[in-house]
């Protein structure tokens, strides 16, 4: 073998070598949100210790063991505590946030996504997953609607729980939520001091019409933007925009637990109220209708993702309940009648 003949292989096998390294840089780093794949995670956790020994500042300690379409099985330390007000109260697997520290997330896919939400099951009984699908199902639907909104992430989740001397094993579907500082980021935006009151009329009128009209069609009244209820606020350019999340109570969820606000006189959280305020711009309304009318086909496809995950019944009921809002984006007449002349 000559001299530049040894050169040659071995300049090829440091670009053999260079590209494997790269690729794994590229599939551990800062894609946990990039798009959807196969995310198999597990950990152990005593669900007493959670609920009582948890709050907004304290956590538990575990460790998460994850892997990623298939590939090898890591583990990564991490705490976490129990989160929400209501779920939290009535539900046998609590909804979670997770925390991971920045030296153990540097080469995985937790890099720059440290602080997340989890959001699990609430009870542990048969087809407890149909609700965890219907809600990241608007999750996914807000992202067709809007480019400022919260990224998802599916979980195939086994929690071992230990209970007494016995370990307990749920197999579950969750979902992960990027964190609010995340979406703030990427966005080059502030986020609103929570404890802090919104003026309706400092949000982009754009942003506050979408957020009513998006919550209108899955039949949510569970939220106030003054308040922050259910809402990311953030501010950019001279302007807040409002970002939804937490739809177990919407028409679309139709959760067993969830009950209306009976001060707006509905039934069923399944009744479609318009909360929304009246805006600046007189054209705003008419400009979204159309707006809406136009990506019928891009909230249908989100739907048509989770046949075969949620029940036929349940399928042709929201598959039904979408049909009656878009019957109604496009009539102006129809439009006006429910949503428009309801603004506040």
């Amino acid at each position: 073998m000559t001299n530049t003949y040894r050169k040659l292989i071995n300049l090829f096998n440091f670009f053999i070598l260079l590209t494997l390294f790269s690729y794994n840089l590229f599939s551990q780093e800062s894609r946990l949100f990039d798009k959807p794949f196969n995310l198999k995670v597990d950990f152990n956790m005593d669900f007493k210790d959670l609920q009582k020994n948890t709050n907004d500042t304290s956590f538990i300690k575990t460790v998460i063991n994850y892997s990623v379409d298939g590939g090898e099985t890591l583990s990564i330390p991490t705490k976490i505590r129990a989160r929400g007000n209501f779920r939290r109260k009535i539900c046998y697997f609590k909804p979670m946030k997770i925390k991971i520290k920045k030296k153990d997330a540097e080469n995985t896919i937790f890099k720059g996504a440290r602080t997340l939400k989890l959001v699990v099951p609430c009870q542990n009984e048969s087809g407890n997953n149909e609700l965890v699908y219907k809600e990241i199902m608007c999750y996914e639907m807000f992202e067709k609607l809007s480019k400022i909104h919260l990224k998802t992430q599916p979980v195939e989740l086994t929690i071992h729980e230990t209970k007494g001397k016995k370990i307990i094993d749920h197999n579950i579907f969750g979902f992960l939520i990027e964190d609010d500082d995340k979406l703030a980021k990427r966005h080059d935006a502030k986020k609103y001091p929570s404890n802090r009151r919104v003026s309706p009329l400092s949000i982009s009128d754009s942003s506050a019409v979408n957020f009513a009209i998006f919550e209108y069609m899955i039949g949510n009244t569970d939220w106030s933007m003054v308040y922050q209820h259910n809402v990311e606020m953030l501010y950019l350019n001279s302007a807040a925009f409002a970002i939804p999340y937490d739809f177990d109570h919407s028409g679309i969820v139709n959760a067993y637990y969830a009950k209306p606000n009976p001060m707006l006189n509905i039934r069923s959280v399944r009744d479609r109220i318009y909360r929304g305020m009246c805006r600046k711009d007189p054209l705003i309304f008419e400009k979204m209708r159309q707006y809406y009318v136009s990506k019928i086909d891009d909230v249908s496809s989100v739907l048509e993702k989770y046949k075969g995950k949620i029940s036929d019944k349940e399928y042709t009921r929201i598959d039904e309940y979408l049909g009656e809002f878009f019957e109604i984006v496009n009539s102006k007449e129809l439009f006006d009648k429910n949503i428009s002349s309801k603004c506040r």
